[in-house]
């Protein structure tokens, strides 16, 4: 019928016109103008916007973003507002919950931020202000400011890094560094420089670390240290390049490899490897293996120390004292 042309007409003359009034009033940049003193040193290091302080005049409630590969879940981002910058082409976000998903294990890994800010062509995210990142086993670490790299599936940050876990309420392990790299796909966490570490024991008892960097295997429940690592335990200490600690099925398993001296009671032990169980009465040394004890030493391909009742079991041994010159 004529009339019902008309009406088609009528509705596309109506929403051409809607379309266009829109754009006309999309902002061409919502940046910060006319800024007292006091205001511009709300802005934070990295110079995201606040919301309040702009004077744009289109946003967005509850807003959320993601991205996936073949289907599967790459990340998902949720703000509580969301600010668009057309002509900068990112998006300035305010409370912002963030979902990364590993691609080798599905695993969550959950980061938190005051701030952020989504460069959609970079495929890259800034996040700021009480950064927070939870790993799926519990391990939480926090910063004031991190990047994610989307083209690599990473994360970055230069601040001062801290961690515990795995139970938040209960955690039995602390870390500080200085510096972040994390691979997501792999829950892989490196602290880059200055590392110190507290793990409460089985025993009640703590064992302290220091190391130049230090890795972190969140789903493995598994820490290297690496770089002249001092490490002490209950009645002993080892320094090491590199000592490594972890938990699997209620045991807690203890490896230090490069250059290891281990001092425990009146015995000094040196060797390229060192293995012990935490509560455990064996420590086996191994590589140029050599156990320095009451005046005697003692050198062979493996030696087993036994804290329980001072025993020694060598293979391949050989014996002198202090006082004897090696033939």
């Amino acid at each position: 019928m004529w009339w019902q042309a008309v009406n088609k007409k009528l509705f596309l003359s109506f929403f051409l016109g809607f379309w266009f009034l829109l754009v006309w009033l999309w902002p061409a940049s919502s940046d910060p103008v006319n800024l007292d003193s006091n205001t511009e040193s709300l802005f934070n290091q990295e110079g995201l916007y606040r919301s309040d302080l702009t004077q744009a005049n289109f946003g967005l409630l509850g807003v959320r973003f993601y991205e996936s590969v073949e289907g599967q879940p790459r990340w998902q981002i949720e703000s509580q507002f969301a600010e668009l910058h057309r002509k900068e082409n990112y998006a300035f976000l305010k409370t912002v919950t963030a979902h990364f998903f590993s691609e080798a294990t599905r695993n969550k890994i959950l980061t938190k931020s005051d701030y952020g800010r989504s460069w959609t062509e970079k495929n890259y995210v800034e996040l700021d202000g009480h950064v927070s990142i939870e790993s799926s086993n519990g391990y939480l670490f926090w910063m004031n400011h991190l990047n994610y790299d989307g083209t690599k599936h990473e994360f970055h940050s230069e601040d001062p890094v801290h961690m515990k876990g795995p139970n938040l309420q209960h955690p039995t392990m602390f870390l500080n560094g200085t510096g972040l790299h994390a691979q997501i796909n792999k829950e892989h966490f490196v602290l880059n420089r200055d590392v110190s570490s507290q793990k409460r024991l089985k025993s009640g008892e703590w064992l302290k670390i220091l190391s130049k960097s230090g890795e972190f295997f969140t789903q493995e429940s598994r820490a290297v240290f690496i770089g002249g690592v001092k490490s002490n335990m209950p009645s002993m200490t080892i320094s090491s390049d590199i000592f490594e600690i972890s938990s699997q099925e209620g045991e807690e398993n203890v490896n230090a490899f490069g250059n290891v001296v281990i001092h425990s009671k009146d015995r000094v032990g040196y060797a390229q490897k060192a293995y012990l169980e935490v509560g455990g009465d064996e420590i086996i040394l191994e590589g140029k293996a050599r156990l320095e004890a009451q005046g005697n030493v003692i050198e062979g391909k493996k030696i087993k120390l036994f804290s329980d009742d001072d025993r020694i079991e060598v293979e391949e041994a050989e014996g002198r004292t202090v006082h004897d010159t090696p033939r």
